[in-house]
């Protein structure tokens, strides 16, 4: 009897105590798990309240109503945000955002920089867009470019006319003001490719032209400089032709053009070419100046059809033939003629002798 009083007593006792329930564990095994944010392109819904910011920092950053009542306010008519970008641009200390506006993605024209004060956001400066040909500015991104800890505002740029083109700007924040560093996109012709790259991988970003021709052996120029545009320029030579190298041409008439090509190409860039050296005979290697006699200007172009020459055969034999050259384009302001010499050697036709002739 004893004995029963006792184990209840002792059961009343472990039920009020808890005994077998650890309550602490209970309600940390069915607290939810902090939920991780993703980056995603920045969407504005009207009526809402919502601003998606990229942190450049890799730190996902949701803002408060407070920007996007002023991403509102400061929104140019009849234009989205289509991208906000957050960053320290100019390093000290304070984070500065990056606000793209535009009719869609991929189609920006308006580009602010905002800092937020104790007073709250105002704009810092706009992005200037130096490129003067017809274009689009598809995307912004802020980017190291060398060594340093400098942050840059790169926009990205391409062509909205009949040939295709991209280029790209970059910009500094530097005393609260926008620097334009650099601005490389194909403004004399509005044709060609102009890229921002570390080609050597040392840290350093060059900007990288490609001029593009459609010649006789389908030259490509590549010009390298550093990304600001200062210091010394590297050129290459490339051939885009099917066999990626020199072809020389089987026709004569094809080593002429050839020739007038690369005469023109070696005086634009101030770049010798090796190829000249197999079409020419040294006592015909010297400098010509054919401005008098033919238009060789199309080639700026880069994607011209065919030149408006008319290369006519004089004489001939079976290994030396004489050719006049016109410009039919030019025909009755250009002064001069010329004439070449070629000979076959050892199966190809090489340029002889070049003479310039008044015209009758």
């Amino acid at each position: 009897m004893i004995s029963d009083k006792l184990f209840a007593l002792v059961l009343v006792v472990l039920i009020l105590s808890g005994c077998g329930v650890n309550k602490e564990t209970e309600v940390k095994s069915i607290a939810p798990k902090p939920s991780t944010s993703t980056v995603v392109s920045p969407e504005t819904t009207e009526g809402t309240s919502k601003v998606t910011v990229e942190d450049t920092g890799k730190t996902n950053v949701q803002d408060s109503n407070t920007l996007d009542q002023f991403i509102k306010k400061i929104q140019p008519p009849n234009e989205q945000l289509q991208k906000v970008l957050k960053e320290d641009l100019d390093r000290d200390g304070k984070l500065e955002y990056v606000l793209a506006f535009g009719l869609e993605k991929e189609e920006i024209y308006n580009i602010f920089v905002v800092r937020e004060d104790d007073d709250g956001y105002h704009i810092i400066d706009k992005l200037e867009d130096p490129v003067i040909v017809v274009h689009l500015n598809t995307d912004v991104k802020i980017m190291k470019l060398d060594q340093t800890d400098q942050k840059f505002m790169v926009v990205y740029s391409i062509g909205d006319g009949g040939a295709y083109s991209e280029g790209f700007s970059i910009y500094a924040l530097e005393n609260n003001h926008i620097k334009n560093i650099n601005s490389d996109f194909p403004n004399a012709t509005g044709q060609g490719i102009r890229t921002l790259k570390d080609t050597d991988h040392d840290g350093v970003f060059e900007s990288v032209d490609y001029y593009e021709f459609s010649d006789t052996q389908k030259h490509t120029i590549v010009v390298y400089q550093k990304y600001d545009g200062t210091g010394p320029e590297k050129n290459e030579i490339l051939y885009t032709n099917k066999s990626k190298k020199f072809v020389y041409p089987t026709d004569p008439k094809a080593v002429i053009l050839n020739y007038l090509e690369v005469d023109y190409l070696m005086k634009w860039f101030d770049l010798p070419f090796p190829e000249m050296d197999q079409l020419t005979d040294p006592a015909a290697r010297q400098t010509y100046d054919f401005e008098d006699a033919v238009d060789l200007s199309g080639l700026a172009y880069l994607s011209y059809p065919v030149l408006e020459l008319s290369i006519n055969e004089v004489s001939s034999d079976d290994n030396r033939k004489k050719f006049l050259v016109k410009d039919n384009s030019l025909e009755e302001r250009a002064k001069k003629e010329i004439t070449f010499t070629l000979e076959k050697q050892s199966g190809k036709w090489k340029i002889m002798s070049i003479e310039m002739n008044d015209k009758l």
